[in-house]
């Protein structure tokens, strides 16, 4: 079969039951699954719930689902663009015409050129409690990873405000056809019963968060003098008023310190007219 779409398809069974497993589900659960490909976890999927919604954008491959899956009434393929779908929509019980008695769960073998995309799209939307994904292991590991390491960043904490993250498997290229160029990662979210951020406080949260990784050679106090455009020494006070080191640097500032930050920057973000 031709590749499209920079397909990457699972061959892999074990790697399969793996997932299965990580989604611990039950005769009752709804789950959307996100790029279902050919169907190597549709089929299991298929069997194992009370509702499964398949989102697939090829258009051969969501043919041939629809086709297979065209006298099963608790199967619903979709024929879109995941980034594109009112999630919300997609979540309700057509023959019902209501959503689902609980928080479905999402499963996928992510596209890796728009993993990051999905994410950001994802973790707002409270119609979810748990995720598990096949995606890069690089992409992986930055969402797993803990204040202090490398990895440590931006899409850390934006995953981590809604929801805890856990490394299941290591997954090599030779469980894909084609196999890609890269090593994948098996990752389990488990939604937060709320984000660590009041909504009305996450512009200025990410706003902060960018400010302070966009240098990460300097000091968190360096990096966010020169996003405020502030001098270093206002901007040591005031991390010195937040109970913050400002020698530090910004991948050693934990979430809850950051969420902590955020209504405070938001008073700092008025006083110096930052827009």
């Amino acid at each position: 079969m031709r590749q499209r779409l920079g397909q990457h398809f699972l061959r892999d069974p074990k790697v399969v039951k793996t997932i299965l497993a990580a989604a611990e589900l039950v005769p009752t659960d709804t789950v959307l699954e996100i790029g279902p490909g050919q169907g190597v976890l549709t089929d299991p999927l298929a069997s194992r719930v009370a509702r499964l919604v398949a989102v697939e954008l090829d258009d051969t491959l969501a043919l041939d689902l629809k086709e297979r899956y065209a006298e099963r009434p608790s199967v619903q393929i979709v024929h879109a663009d995941i980034l594109k779908v009112d999630l919300g929509v997609l979540a309700q019980d057509p023959s019902l015409s209501r959503l689902p008695a609980r928080p479905l769960k999402i499963l996928g073998n992510l596209p890796y050129s728009i993993t990051s995309p999905i994410f950001e799209k994802l973790m707002p939307w409270t119609g979810w409690d748990t995720g598990v994904f096949l995606i890069q292991r690089e992409v992986a590991a930055r969402i797993a990873a803990h204040p202090g390491s490398r990895d440590y960043g931006i899409l850390t904490l934006a995953v981590q405000l809604f929801a805890d993250a856990e490394m299941v498997l290591q997954v090599p290229p030779g469980a894909f056809q084609p196999p890609p160029k890269v090593s994948s990662s098996v990752i389990r979210l488990r939604r937060k019963p709320r984000p660590l951020v009041r909504l009305v406080e996450l512009v200025d949260f990410f706003d902060l968060v960018h400010g302070a990784f966009a240098h990460r050679r300097k000091t968190i106090a360096n990096s966010l003098a020169f996003h405020s455009q502030r001098t270093r020494a206002e901007v040591e006070k005031w991390l010195i008023q937040q109970g913050v080191p400002p020698g530090g640097r910004a991948e050693t500032v934990a979430l809850g310190d950051y969420a902590k930050l955020a209504g405070a920057w938001s008073v700092f973000r008025r006083e110096i007219n930052l827009t």
